[in-house]
């Protein structure tokens, strides 16, 4: 597999405190990479440096590098805004903006210059289908977008994100305040989506990391602890501390 994402020698701090400790990891392409950990172990903070969101807090300070497709993103020349359009990100709780269904979708091609509503339709149509909503919305595109469920508007979110045509989308806990069902079309939603995507989701939810992880990274207390394939993560782990967190032996 296509290394999408390389990542050398990773620290983040805030102030002298250490958030993650210089690790080293490889996000394949058009994998779902799943990280699992219990609280403060660096996982939110990971997705952050990934599309440098932490930039916007100066207490946190950055080492190391990131490639993408072989570019360090760190470098002074790179242009933030052009890489957070590759790199979408879904939060835990979903942030509908204060417009209808239709110009959520379409705000982002619009600051990129996108102006021509039949092509704005036709790429929302494609995104709200992946994103596993458009049955529940074609018929109400003009209706507020905070009428919706929580459910309804995380996939908005996810399909919002999806309308720039990104090439890696995270995931921040993204079903932590769903039903099961909601949670279920927003998993069935990421499986289709790796087929033009590289996903990586964090998640405090083993069990949804074992659904849908190609992969599963173990973080703890900064530490990059293992890597591997879900199943044998799940069944035989190399590491004790792993075995100890998946059967909820602390976490």
């Amino acid at each position: 597999m296509k290394k999408k994402v390389v990542i050398e020698n990773l620290s983040v701090n805030i102030g002298k405190k250490s958030i993650i400790k210089k690790f080293n990891l490889d996000i394949y392409e058009h994998e779902i990479l799943s990280i699992i950990g219990p609280a403060n172990s660096g996982k939110s903070t990971f997705l952050r440096a990934l599309n440098r969101l932490l930039d916007v807090n100066p207490s946190f300070s950055v080492k190391g590098k990131i490639f993408i497709d072989g570019e360090n993103i760190y470098r002074k020349e790179i242009q933030k805004n052009e890489l957070r359009k590759r790199i979408g990100m879904i939060f835990a709780l979903p942030v509908a903006l204060p417009m209808s269904v239709y110009d959520n979708l379409a705000y982002g091609p619009r600051l990129h210059g996108e102006t021509s509503k039949s092509k704005l339709l036709a790429r929302a149509r494609e995104c709200l289908i992946l994103s596993s909503l458009w049955d529940e919305v074609k018929d109400r595109l003009d209706i507020p977008a905070m009428r919706l469920s929580g459910g309804q508007q995380q996939r908005l979110c996810l399909a919002r994100a999806l309308m720039v045509s990104p090439e890696i989308i995270l995931f921040d806990e993204p079903c932590s305040g769903l039903d099961p069902v909601s949670t279920a079309k927003v998993e069935a939603s990421m499986i289709k989506l790796k087929k033009k995507y590289t996903i990586v989701l964090v998640t405090n939810n083993t069990k949804q990391a074992a659904r849908v992880g190609d992969r599963v990274a173990f973080f703890l207390s900064g530490d990059l602890i293992e890597v591997g394939k879900t199943e044998k993560i799940f069944t035989v782990p190399k590491d004790e501390r792993t075995n100890g967190y998946i059967t909820g032996r602390f976490g």
